[in-house]
């Protein structure tokens, strides 16, 4: 799951009815969530409480003191390799959800990292999304 700010909501029901269903689940969902900064995560309360070891949580925050600009596309990259594994799973599943403006970066990274593993991002994307593993709603 990527996403900025508010587009972490449909992520809180997605999350929670998921720990309803499959408790047993580890280390099957991650989140790379954008925001600002720390004390700026709407709606984030809910999905803050959710074990890291069912939830993987990667931050990137755009204006923080003290620390370079980082945008959820920079942390795909940083995260290459588990996104890599998950481009390669038949059965992962990828979920976009917030501004538009981050659309393009993380088509980019998921492009870059594709392309890292010899895999074409555009063919592999329309294939998930066939298949019904890759959704985008983004405003």
């Amino acid at each position: 799951m990527i996403c900025t700010g508010t587009g972490s909501a449909p992520f809180r029901g997605f999350t929670m009815r998921r720990q309803r269903v499959a408790p047993q689940d580890r280390d099957h969902m991650t989140l790379v969530l954008g925001a600002r900064r720390p004390s700026e995560l709407p709606y984030f309360g809910p999905l803050k409480k959710i074990p890291d070891s069912f939830m993987t949580k990667h931050f990137a925050f755009s204006r923080q003191d003290d620390a370079p600009k980082q945008y959820v596309q920079d942390r795909l990259r940083e995260e290459a390799a588990q996104v890599a594994e998950l481009l390669q799973n038949p059965n992962g599943y990828i979920y976009i959800c917030g501004l538009k403006a981050m659309e393009q970066g993380v088509e980019e990274a998921l492009k870059d990292i594709a392309r890292g593993i010899d895999l074409n991002w555009p063919d592999l994307r329309d294939k998930m999304r066939d298949d019904g593993r890759y959704h985008v709603e983004t405003y």
